[in-house]
C-alpha cells in the first residue's frame, strides 16, 4: 500500500508482486504512510465485486483483500495478499535501515517468490538486485536534482528490459508516469489528476502496442466519507463509460 517513488517504478517494470511495493530510501519515497494522514498502523482493504455492487448487490462478495502494516516511521514492513476467506496467500516482507529499503521479500506457502536487496547507494542512486521466478534482474534508480523526476531503468542479462520515469507534483504525488519496453516496443503512459486531499480522482492511460497501435482509456474514481483522521473508508473507480472497474473498502488501526 505504500507507493514510494522506486517501487512504483518497480511495479511499473516488472509486473511483480508485492516484493517491490515498499522499498525506497529517503530521497525516492513519497509521504510516511502512504501519504494517509494520522500514525497508521495496520490498514486493511477489501476489494469487492464491481458488477454485483453496480447492480445494487447489498452483498456484494468480496474478490480479496490487501493488508498493510506500517512502522512508527511509516515504512511498509510487511504486507499479505489474502483471498475472500481472508486465507493468506503471499506476504511480503520489508528491511529497512536509516529510511533505506535494505532488502524485500515476498514468500508463498513457504517458497519465496521474489526478493530483492540493495546492492549498493551513492549520491542520487540506489542499485538493486531482483530475483523472480528463476529469473535475475538489476534495476537502477535515479534522482533528478530537484526531486521531483525519478528515472529506473531494469536490465536482464546487460539487456534493457524497462525503462520507466516518474514526475511528481510539489506534495510528492505522481502525475505523470511513463513506462517503455525497447525490446518489444510496448509503452504506457498515465497521467494522474489529484482532489484537494492529494487523492487521484481522474486517471488518463495511453498505451501503445507491439504494433504501435494506441489505445486511451480514462478512469474516475470517487470516494466516501472519510474516518476521523481524514482518511477514505471506501472508494469506486469508474471507466469512461461509467461502469465501475473497482469498489474498495478500508479499514485503519492507528498507532497510539
Amino acid at each position: 500500500m505504500r507507493k514510494s517513488i522506486i517501487c512504483s517504478l518497480l511495479i511499473l517494470l516488472t509486473g511483480c508482486i508485492s516484493v517491490f511495493s515498499s522499498c525506497g530510501g529517503n530521497h525516492y519515497q513519497e509521504k510516511p504512510f502512504d501519504g494517509m494522514k494520522g500514525r497508521v498502523q495496520k490498514v486493511t482493504v477489501w476489494h469487492l465485486m464491481p458488477e454485483l455492487w453496480y447492480a445494487g448487490n447489498k452483498g456484494t462478495d468480496v474478490m480479496y483483500v490487501n493488508v498493510s502494516i506500517y512502522d512508527v516511521y511509516g515504512y511498509e514492513v510487511c504486507s499479505a495478499l489474502m483471498d475472500s476467506a481472508e486465507r493468506i496467500q503471499s506476504e511480503t516482507e520489508s528491511l529497512f535501515e536509516n529510511g533505506v529499503c535494505k532488502r524485500s521479500t515476498t514468500k508463498a506457502g513457504g517458497r519465496t517468490l521474489a526478493q530483492m536487496n540493495l546492492v549498493s547507494e551513492k549520491k542520487g542512486t540506489l542499485e538493486y538486485s531482483m530475483e523472480q521466478n528463476g529469473r535475475r534482474f538489476r534495476m537502477t534508480v535515479k534522482q533528478s536534482s530537484i526531486g521531483r523526476h525519478h528515472k529506473s531503468v531494469i536490465t536482464e542479462d546487460g539487456k534493457v528490459v524497462t525503462i520507466s520515469t516518474i514526475r511528481t507534483d510539489r506534495s510528492g504525488n505522481p502525475v505523470k508516469v511513463t513506462e517503455k519496453e525497447p525490446q518489444t516496443g510496448k509503452k504506457t503512459v498515465e497521467t494522474n489528476m489529484y482532489d484537494e486531499n492529494q487523492n487521484i480522482i481522474e486517471k488518463h492511460i495511453t498505451t501503445w502496442n507491439e504494433e504501435g497501435e494506441k489505445e486511451e482509456n480514462i478512469v474516475y474514481t470517487k470516494y466516501g466519507d472519510p474516518d476521523e483522521h481524514g482518511n477514505w473508508k471506501d472508494a469506486r473507480t469508474y471507466n469512461q463509460y461509467g461502469f465501475p472497474e473497482e469498489v474498495l473498502v478500508r479499514e485503519f488501526e492507528y498507532w497510539e
